[in-house]
């Protein structure tokens, strides 16, 4: 068998090759030098990558720095308001259940942050590589 003839065998996209550069080239950049665009972007990858690691609890242990009023901000600017306010009700529940409500909410906005957050770095790519 051809590993070309292979369902495993993928294209790759400019679209992939914009997001994989995007994590390689900006995600590591000290926070401090990046533009309001680019710190969107960091934010909610970060926020997303955790969430989809182990969800609220994850990303609150792993960022409990991360400035709320920026991620919301953030949240709201690179998907939209629902997103950003189920981020708000993790924050104000105090995990009395563990996050389980509002990372199942999370888990079922569609579109995801995730495929919202592509959009965006592909939107703004040539102001997220400056």
């Amino acid at each position: 068998m051809n590993y070309g003839d292979n369902m495993l065998h993928r294209k790759v996209t400019e679209k992939n090759t914009i997001w994989n550069r995007f994590i390689q080239e900006v995600t590591n950049r000290n926070f401090e030098t990046l533009s309001t665009i680019q710190k969107n972007a960091v934010l909610c990858f970060h926020y997303d990558t955790e969430m989809n690691s182990g969800g609220h609890s994850c990303f609150f242990e792993n960022y409990p720095e991360t400035p709320v009023k920026d991620l919301i901000s953030a949240l709201t600017a690179v998907s939209r308001k629902e997103i950003a306010d189920n981020f708000h009700d993790a924050l104000v529940s105090c995990h009395c259940d563990d996050y389980k409500e509002t990372d199942t909410v999370f888990y079922n906005f569609s579109p995801s942050l995730s495929d919202c957050l592509r959009e965006y770095i592909e939107r703004n790519k040539d102001n997220i590589f400056s």
